[in-house]
C-alpha cells in the first residue's frame, strides 16, 4: 500500500522532472536507490537511524550516487531527509513509476507460465495484450509449476487465463449444461 504522502511527493517529483525532461533518468535512479535501501539492513538501519544526522546521510548517498546522480533524486532525498521520511523512499519511488506509465500510456504485468516462453510466445502475448488494453505493455515472465499448462496474465485490472485448469473448468461447466 502506498501512502498519500508518498504519492504527494512522486507527484511533485513527477512535476519537477518533467519540466526537465528526466522522467527515465529519476524513475530509475529512485528504483535503484529503494532496491538498495530495501535489499540491504545495514543501508536501511543507517539511512533510517536518528543517531546519523542528516548531514551525514546525504553526505553518503551523494558518495554512493556518484556523479551521475540526477537533481532531481538529490533534492528528493535532501527533502526527505530534512522532513525525517527517508524510510518512504520505496514508496515514492513505486508511486512515481505508476505516474510515469500512466503519462506514457504504459500499463505493466506479470505473466505466469508452466514453463519458460520463448522470444515469439512473449511477443504475441505482448501483442495481444496491448491490442486489448489499447496501452503499450511492459511484462515480466515467471514460472509457476502451480499451473499445469497454459499461462495466467495479470496486467492492470485485466486477468487473462489461458491455463489448462480453466479450460477444464469451462470444459466442466459445459458438459454441466448440456446435460
Amino acid at each position: 500500500m502506498i501512502s498519500e504522502v508518498s504519492k504527494r511527493y512522486a507527484r511533485a517529483l513527477f512535476a519537477y522532472a518533467r519540466d526537465s525532461k528526466k522522467i527515465e533518468l529519476v524513475t530509475s535512479q529512485l528504483s535503484e536507490i529503494a532496491k538498495a535501501l530495501d535489499g540491504d539492513v545495514k543501508i536501511r538501519e543507517f539511512i533510517c537511524s536518528p543517531i546519523v544526522t542528516g548531514q551525514e546521510k546525504m553526505t553518503a548517498l551523494k558518495k554512493a550516487l556518484g556523479d551521475q546522480a540526477a537533481e532531481e533524486i538529490l533534492n528528493l532525498t535532501g527533502l526527505l531527509i530534512e522532513k525525517n521520511r527517508l524510510d518512504i523512499l520505496s514508496q515514492v519511488a513505486l508511486a512515481f513509476s505508476s505516474i510515469a506509465d500512466e503519462a506514457n500510456g504504459v500499463t505493466r504485468g506479470i505473466v505466469k507460465s508452466a514453463s519458460s516462453l520463448n522470444e515469439d510466445s512473449r511477443k504475441k502475448i505482448e501483442n495481444t495484450v496491448a491490442e486489448i488494453t489499447k496501452k503499450k505493455v511492459i511484462l515480466n515472465y515467471e514460472e509457476d509449476k502451480t499451473i499445469m499448462g497454459g499461462l495466467v496474465a495479470q496486467v492492470g485490472g485485466w486477468t487473462f487465463d489461458d491455463s489448462l485448469q480453466s479450460h477444464l473448468v469451462r470444459l466442466g461447466e459445459e458438459l454441466n449444461r448440456r446435460v
